[in-house]
């Protein structure tokens, strides 16, 4: 399955570097922007902004910790800018459960691209769904762009998973 899916990216390289990447960069930039516009920026993004990322941290992991999913949102930013992609994963996975659709959106480029999570093209095509189910203005692109390369049976198995991909009631 998926080593068919990323022989055929290889040839599409050109389309998502061209649909997928930018999009995925727009969602980080929008999520930070919605903040700014709808209330004054925290104080963990106050100090994630002026580039004080041991503050920042301190700030958003016991919130994290204890289910804020914007400070996981945070943290996941936090890691991401530290190269640590793995952690970056688990607190997008938080945030994204929660329904935030940056986080969804940013989950699966790392599931795209194997950064901090294996290689999966039908995860990431769900997680790029759930987003778009969720209201993300520009992730159906980035999901469609993932889709071409599937199977129908694939798509089937993505679409499915993406109406689990939440948080337990």
């Amino acid at each position: 399955m998926t080593s068919r899916f990323f022989l055929t990216l290889r040839g599409r390289r050109h389309l998502l570097s061209r649909l997928v990447f930018p999009t995925l960069l727009l969602a980080a930039a929008i999520s930070l922007a919605a903040q700014s516009v709808m209330a004054e920026p925290t104080p963990g993004w106050k100090a994630f902004a002026v580039g004080d990322h041991d503050r920042a941290q301190a700030i958003w992991r016991p919130l994290a910790e204890n289910g804020d999913y914007n400070a996981a949102f945070g943290m996941g930013v936090l890691a991401q800018t530290r190269d640590q992609h793995e952690a970056a994963a688990r607190w997008y996975e938080q945030a994204a459960r929660a329904g935030l659709t940056s986080a969804q959106v940013l989950l699966g480029s790392m599931y795209i691209d194997g950064r901090g999570v294996p290689r999966d093209a039908v995860r990431a095509y769900a997680w790029l769904h759930r987003a778009t189910l969720d209201g993300h203005a520009n992730a159906a692109q980035a999901r469609d762009a993932v889709g071409a390369a599937l199977t129908t049976d694939q798509l089937s198995q993505a679409e499915a998973l993406s109406l689990t991909l939440h948080a337990p009631e």
